[in-house]
């Protein structure tokens, strides 16, 4: 069983210290981040991943967490989150292994306000 705060708070630890390799290591060797223009799979290609999604986004900073929902090996969450170009209004779906490491992951915005 997994610890779903644990997971949530350790992924925006490091969004907001901007540490992509470590972003990486939350993820199983052959996971896969699912986005609308591609697909990021291995750890590697999710460290380059989030290279570029943290350099487009300076300044990451959780401001709070709408609402989680944790089912098994599903794990889903809305947040507002801050960044120096302003509030980022997001929501994730992971699949989490048994170990609690994320296997396959969609990421996406539902709103943006900007600075």
């Amino acid at each position: 069983m997994h610890n779903a705060p644990a997971i949530i708070d350790r992924f925006y630890e490091l969004l907001k210290v901007n540490d992509a390799e470590r972003l990486a290591m939350l993820y199983t060797p052959d996971a896969e981040i699912i986005r609308y223009d591609g697909v990021a799979s291995g750890r590697r290609e999710i460290e380059v991943y989030y290279r570029g999604y943290l350099a487009g986004r300076p300044g990451l900073v959780l401001h709070q967490i709408d609402k989680i929902r944790d089912h098994g090996d599903v794990l889903m969450w809305d947040a507002l989150v801050d960044s120096d170009a302003g509030v980022l209004q997001t929501i994730d779906v992971v699949i989490l292994d048994d170990d609690g490491l994320i296997r396959s992951h969609i990421p996406g915005f539902r709103g943006y306000w900007g600075r």
